[in-house]
């Protein structure tokens, strides 16, 4: 498979604009989120990606859906990461040679529809202070599972969870000092954030 090597700094871009438009991004190390602006200029966050995740042109379908606002996406690394980068048809000839890494593939895809499921039933079922602690478990399911405390990596800012969860950053601010004094996190002055996950899950999981 023919492929390149790109080394992004935290806060860069991910995408080129010199890469090709059915260019796929494996993501080998660090962290990355997937913004979406609407024609209006707001921004929204599609999703994040770790270690091990695949993204850009992965439609298999070649459904309208799939492209639609494809141009207004942006992928901005969260901390300095290393993407692996090829396209869709290389990809899919080295998935007939290779059908084992399919498993890997499907394994990320299932994943994260998981993800988008959350999200799209909690807009619709949960309170916001509800779906900012589920979404705070969620970011770090990637840390060892679903239980115990564990420190957000990468952090994360209030814009960003406010554009998660679809509510205003001051909003964000004062939902987070709500689960402060629930005892569900803890923050600190340098933004890291520490997510007691089985406190949260005895509450609303």
């Amino acid at each position: 498979m023919n492929y390149l090597v790109r080394s992004v700094r935290r806060g860069n871009p991910v995408y080129l604009s010199t890469d090709q438009a059915n260019s796929v991004y494996y993501l080998q190390q660090g962290a990355v989120k997937l913004i979406r602006t609407s024609k209006a200029g707001d921004e929204v966050i599609i999703d994040r990606y770790y270690a091990g995740s695949m993204f850009g042109s992965l439609c298999f379908c070649d459904g309208p859906v799939c492209h639609e606002g494809i141009e207004r996406e942006m992928a901005v690394a969260l901390e300095d990461s290393q993407v692996t980068i090829t396209t869709f048809e290389s990809l899919k000839k080295d998935l007939h040679r290779c059908p084992e890494k399919l498993f890997s593939l499907v394994e990320d895809f299932c994943r994260r529809l998981g993800d988008a499921r959350e999200r799209i039933s909690g807009l619709v079922l949960h309170e916001a202070e509800e779906r900012l602690a589920r979404t705070l478990v969620l970011m770090t399911s990637r840390q060892n599972g679903l239980t115990g405390s564990v420190t957000l990596n990468p952090p994360v800012t209030h814009e960003e969870l406010a554009r998660w969860i679809g509510v205003t950053r001051p909003f964000v601010t004062k939902l987070m000092q709500q689960l402060r004094e629930r005892g569900f996190i803890e923050s600190f002055s340098d933004g890291q954030i520490i997510v007691h996950r089985d406190k949260i899950a005895s509450e609303y999981f």
